[in-house]
């Protein structure tokens, strides 16, 4: 059987789960094909792949018997963290949604969470990252590590999150970036922010021209936020 080969976001993913893992919960796994991934590349003793729906999860149960680990990945219909135990998995990996689904997601499991060893956390939120990053820190996880990477036309973010207290980021565009992105000065980040001025001008002349009551507080939030871009392009170009 050949190899899985990932996109450059899900590799992202991978590549931050700690090796040697006993137990990898990979929630939301769709098809399975990160969870195969894990164990092919020997990263967890066992890997148990969940997703809330059963088409998806059927496919999984398929191509996990196809390579051969059924007795090496369980599958679990589950919404979110519902069907995971407490302390039964040392890495939670959720990637592939939204940042308010993920916080939710993780808001519903806090029981998961708040045991004396925690798990570790890889997380890929599409949208809403820096909702998942004052979650992280309100939690008393510590981001560690972020990989951003351009795949299909998009910029995506992968975060590990170790448990552990953090210094409270101190300027805005720590939160919506990822104070690690700029002090590590990420390329694909500095690519990101260059793009989103562009969005953000276009939409400030439009507003400029349209006018009007209604498009005032926008032109306000439009103006901060170009000022948040142009303070962390500034600071990685440092």
């Amino acid at each position: 059987m050949k190899d899985i080969v990932l996109s450059k976001r899900m590799q992202a993913v991978v590549s931050l789960v700690p090796p040697n893992s006993s137990t990898i919960a990979d929630v939301g796994c769709d098809h399975a094909y990160v969870s195969i991934k894990l164990k092919k590349d020997k990263l967890a003793d066992k890997v148990i792949a969940m997703d809330l729906r059963s088409g998806p999860l059927s496919i999984a149960d398929n191509n996990i018997r196809a390579y051969g680990l059924e007795n090496d990945i369980e599958t679990r219909l589950s919404d979110g963290l519902e069907k995971l135990s407490s302390m039964e998995a040392d890495v939670i990996v959720i990637a592939g949604m939204g940042g308010l689904l993920m916080r939710d997601i993780l808001v519903r499991g806090k029981d998961i969470l708040s045991v004396p060893v925690p798990p570790t956390l890889v997380l890929q939120p599409q949208s809403d990252i820096d909702v998942v990053r004052h979650f992280l820190y309100d939690n008393l996880y510590n981001i560690a590590k972020e990989i951003m990477v351009y795949d299909n036309d998009k910029f995506y973010t992968a975060i590990l999150a170790v448990p552990g207290s953090m210094p409270p980021y101190d300027r805005d565009e720590d939160w919506i970036y990822g104070k690690y992105n700029i002090d590590n000065k990420s390329e694909v980040l500095i690519e990101q922010l260059i793009e989103e001025e562009k969005v953000l001008n276009s939409i400030l002349t439009s507003l400029e021209k349209n006018g009007g009551g209604s498009s005032k507080q926008r032109k306000m939030e439009i103006t901060k936020r170009l000022n948040i871009n142009k303070t962390a392009r500034e600071r990685c170009l440092l």
